[in-house]
C-alpha cells in the first residue's frame, strides 16, 4: 500500500508541474561548424571554391654581370653627383639587382659593397 501510495503522489507532483506551466529549458544552443575537408597534398581548402591548388612560388633568378672596364666606379646613387664608395677592377663580378635608366644597382659579392655602376660598363 505505501508503494502504491508513493507511485500516487509521483504521478500527482508530476500532473502538477505539468499543468502549472512550469518549461524546463535546454542551454543554448552552440554552433559547431562543419571540418572543411581534407584536401589531397599540394591543395588547400577554399571556402567557396573548394580544394584549390597551393601556389608555387619561383625565386628569382640571380644575374651577374663582369667589368668591362679598368676602375669602374661604384657609386652611392644613380647619378656621377654622389660619391665614388669603392673602384671595381676589370672582370670583376658583380650581382645585378635591378636597372633605372642608364645605371645598375649592383652587389659585390668579394667585397660585401652595394651600389650603382653606369650600365654601360658591364657585360
Amino acid at each position: 500500500m505505501k508503494a502504491m501510495r508513493a507511485v500516487c503522489l509521483l504521478v500527482g507532483f508530476t500532473a502538477l508541474v505539468a499543468l502549472s506551466g512550469c518549461v524546463v529549458a535546454a542551454g543554448p544552443t552552440v554552433y559547431v561548424p562543419t571540418p572543411p575537408p581534407v584536401c589531397p597534398d599540394g591543395y588547400y581548402w577554399s571556402p567557396g571554391y573548394g580544394c584549390v591548388a597551393t601556389p608555387v612560388v619561383v625565386a628569382p633568378s640571380v644575374v651577374y654581370a663582369q667589368v668591362n672596364t679598368q676602375y669602374l666606379s661604384l657609386r652611392s646613387c644613380p647619378t656621377t653627383k654622389c660619391g665614388i664608395m669603392a673602384s671595381l677592377d676589370l672582370g670583376e663580378q658583380v650581382q645585378v639587382l635591378y636597372h633605372q635608366g642608364g645605371w645598375t644597382h649592383v652587389f659585390v659579392p668579394g667585397r660585401g659593397l652595394e651600389g650603382w655602376v653606369a650600365t654601360k660598363y658591364l657585360d
